[in-house]
């Protein structure tokens, strides 16, 4: 087996880091819609997956005006993201993240904030430094990952994202990476498959990332 240490592997958190997260998030949205108006799980759905790239807290904010819930913003946005479980179940890691991190130049490329506690969950893991500055960029679009590149030229390249988000992968392909599919239960194959043209590889678990990135020329 050729291992290929070259190149820098970015990981999103809520779906692929922590796998369980996207779901917990939407179930905590839409319990958090549902306190003040009846709103279909479905319709939760469809906003939820379009705001996973934006900035967390302006995409939240989105989604309540959107609603007519603008005033229950703060208080049901400050639930949400400082949650460390929902409904009884807590965010966890990916089976097998530690292993697929030694020997790789992995960075976190997530939307989320330095004060959301399940950042907690990497902690001895990652630090703040190996967050990606994202800021109030969207990962929606293709400029925030050719402006990373330009702002991050010592991380080796190329580069790679692993991500759940279609909207995400075909940003990060528009900018020239490559891109994989971390598939997760809030995107459904109807959502990712008129991505299709901008998503290289699929996988489910790191279990399978790790092979497809040390066999293959994803590093090209």
């Amino acid at each position: 087996m050729i291992v290929r240490t070259s190149g820098t592997v970015l990981l999103d958190f809520d779906g692929v880091i922590s796998p369980n997260a996207s779901e917990l998030l939407l179930g905590a949205l839409h319990g958090a819609i549902n306190r003040h108006t009846p709103v279909p799980f479905e319709t939760t759905a469809l906003l939820f997956k379009a705001i996973t790239t934006f900035p967390a807290r302006a995409g939240l904010g989105m989604v309540f005006d959107g609603l007519g819930l603008g005033e229950r913003f703060a208080e049901e946005s400050a639930a949400i993201w400082q949650a460390t479980e929902v409904g009884g179940v807590e965010f966890a890691l990916a089976e097998g993240i530690g292993e697929f991190c030694a020997g790789r130049t992995v960075r976190v490329c997530s939307t989320m904030d330095a004060s959301t506690p399940r950042r907690a969950l990497v902690d001895g893991l990652f630090g703040d430094e190996d967050f990606l500055p994202i800021g109030h960029r969207s990962k929606a679009d293709a400029a925030t990952f050719t402006a990373l590149r330009e702002e991050l030229g010592e991380l080796p390249g190329p580069w790679v994202l692993v991500d759940d988000s279609p909207l995400a992968l075909r940003a990060a392909k528009l900018a020239g990476l490559t891109t994989v599919l971390m598939r997760g239960n809030v995107f459904t194959p109807e959502d990712t498959t008129p991505f299709a043209p901008f998503i290289d590889a699929e996988v489910s678990s790191f279990a399978e990332l790790a092979p497809l990135l040390e066999t293959t020329e994803v590093f090209s």
